[in-house]
């Protein structure tokens, strides 16, 4: 139903979902992704880690790999503790839940 009030159009309501359409369930549970996460930030750690390893000894030309890799593994760690923070914060409203 259309509604015109001074020039302006109102419409109803569109519905955003087909009520048939099924919900699909992630392809990953949230404890996979967590513990992929934590394994991805340790492994950037270690390649970092690595590639300082071979500036120290010499053994690496390129700086801008370093510096790459060192910004890579900073941003997932962010990541993941900005994950773990917003966990915690869900588990402490569920807790204040009045049952």
């Amino acid at each position: 139903m259309d509604i015109k009030v001074g020039g302006l159009s109102y419409t109803s309501p569109m519905r955003l979902t087909d009520t048939n359409e099924k919900i699909e369930k992630p392809q990953m549970p949230f404890s996979e992704f967590l513990k992929n996460s934590i394994y991805n930030v340790s492994d950037s750690q270690k390649h970092t880690q690595e590639l300082t390893d071979l500036l120290i000894a010499g053994k690496l030309d390129n700086l801008h790999d370093l510096t790459i890799a060192a910004e890579v593994s900073s941003v997932n760690f962010q990541a993941l503790v900005e994950v773990k923070n917003r966990v915690i914060d869900a588990y402490k409203e569920i807790m204040r839940i009045q049952v």
